[in-house]
C-alpha cells in the first residue's frame, strides 16, 4: 500500500535530535520519512550529493522545513568562502536547506514550516536594522537565516510559519494539520461523488431534452409543413444564442477577456468569440485565433500551467461535444 512520503529538511548538527524525533513521529503515523542520514535518499555518485536530495523531493508528498540558528552549507554552485568571520556572517548565498525548500515550492509539494522561537524573535530585530552590518546576532550564525525568513513571508507564499521551543510543539501541530488534511480529503471524496452523480443526471436530462426537441420538430413538420423549417430554424438560433451567453460568462473566458493589456472585451463580440472557439482544435489554436499577445499565450501554454488546458477541454465538452453527442444519439 502506498504511503505518504515526507521529506525532512533542516541543517543537521544543530537539529539532529529534532530530526531523529521527527523521523520516529512520522513513522509512528504510518508514513514514510525521508532523511539523508537514514539512507532514505539514493545518492548518484556521478552528481553532487545535494542534487540527489533535490531530486528526491520530487518523489515526496510533503516537506517539513525546520529552521534553527544555523544556515548550513552552500548549495552546489554557490560560493560561501570568506576570509573573516564577520564577512562570513553577512555573505549572501543559497544553502542546501534553502534550495530544498525552493525545490519543493517549484514542484508544488506542500511545505510545513517550523522556526525556532528565538530566531523568530531576533528576526524582528533584524527587520528594524537591515542596513546595520555591525550587529552580532546571538541566535544565528549567518544573516542568510533572516533572508530565508524574508522569503518565507514574501507575498504569494501561502505557508503558515509556526514557532517552536521543543519537539512537542512540532509534533502536536503536525498531528492536527495532517488530521485536518485527511478530513478534507474525505469531504472532497464525498463531494466528488455527488458531483459525478449530478453530472450523470445532467447528461440524462440533456438527452431527454434532445429527444423532446426531435419529437417537437417532427410534430411541427406534420402539423405545419409549410412553415416548419422557419420555426425550427428560429428555435435553433434562440438556443444557440443562449449557449453563447452562457459561454461568454464562463470564468475562463472572462479571464481571457481581461488578460490582454488591451481588453479583448472591447474588440470581440460573444458570437465571434464562440465561433473561434468552435473552430479551434486545441487551446493553442484558440489563443492564436483570438490574437492574444505571444508572451501571454506562451505563459498559458507552459506545461506547468495545466489549468488553462483543462479549462479549455472542459468547455469543449460542455458546449460542443455534449451537444453533438446528444444530437447523434437521437437521430
Amino acid at each position: 500500500m502506498a504511503k505518504p512520503r515526507i521529506f525532512v529538511s533542516s541543517t543537521y548538527y544543530d537539529l539532529k535530535h529534532i530530526r531523529a524525533s521527527l523521523e520516529a513521529f512520522i513513522q509512528s503515523m504510518g508514513y514514510d520519512s525521508v532523511l539523508f542520514e537514514s539512507g532514505d535518499i539514493a545518492f548518484n555518485p556521478m552528481r553532487p550529493l545535494d542534487e540527489s536530495c533535490y531530486q528526491e523531493i520530487g518523489t515526496c508528498h510533503m516537506l517539513v522545513l525546520i529552521v534553527g540558528g544555523r544556515y548550513g552549507s552552500a548549495a552546489t554552485g554557490e560560493d560561501a568562502n570568506q576570509s573573516t568571520e564577520s564577512e562570513e556572517h553577512y555573505k549572501r548565498f543559497i544553502s542546501i536547506t534553502r534550495k530544498e525548500y525552493e525545490t519543493a515550492c517549484g514542484r508544488n509539494v506542500p511545505v510545513f514550516i517550523f522556526v525556532d522561537k528565538n530566531v523568530l524573535a531576533e528576526f524582528e530585530t533584524f527587520k528594524r536594522n537591515r542596513e546595520n552590518t555591525a550587529i552580532a546576532y546571538a541566535y544565528v550564525d549567518s544573516i542568510n537565516v533572516f533572508h530565508l525568513l524574508d522569503n518565507l513571508h514574501s507575498p504569494g507564499r501561502n505557508y503558515f510559519i509556526r514557532g517552536f521551543e521543543n519537539f512537542e510543539d512540532i509534533s502536536t501541530w503536525l498531528r492536527d494539520q495532517w488530521a485536518g488534511l485527511f478530513a478534507e480529503h474525505l469531504a472532497k471524496s464525498s463531494t466528488d461523488q455527488a458531483i459525478e452523480d449530478l453530472s450523470g443526471q445532467i447528461s440524462d436530462l440533456r438527452n431527454v431534452v434532445s429527444v423532446l426537441r426531435k419529437y417537437s420538430e417532427a410534430m411541427i413538420k406534420t402539423i405545419q409543413p409549410e412553415t416548419s423549417d422557419a420555426i425550427i430554424s428560429e428555435q435553433h438560433e434562440r438556443l444557440r444564442k443562449s449557449r453563447i451567453r452562457n459561454f461568454w460568462q464562463e470564468h475562463f473566458i472572462q479571464f481571457l477577456l481581461q488578460l490582454s493589456e488591451i481588453s479583448l472585451r472591447e474588440h470581440i463580440l460573444p458570437e465571434e468569440m464562440f465561433h473561434k472557439f468552435e473552430m479551434s482544435v486545441s487551446l493553442e489554436s484558440f489563443l492564436e485565433k483570438l490574437g492574444l499577445e505571444q508572451a501571454l499565450a506562451d505563459s498559458l501554454m507552459d506545461p506547468s500551467a495545466t489549468r488553462a488546458t483543462e479549462a479549455f477541454w472542459e468547455l469543449q465538452t460542455r458546449y460542443l461535444r455534449d451537444y453533438n453527442d446528444s444530437d447523434d444519439d437521437t437521430e
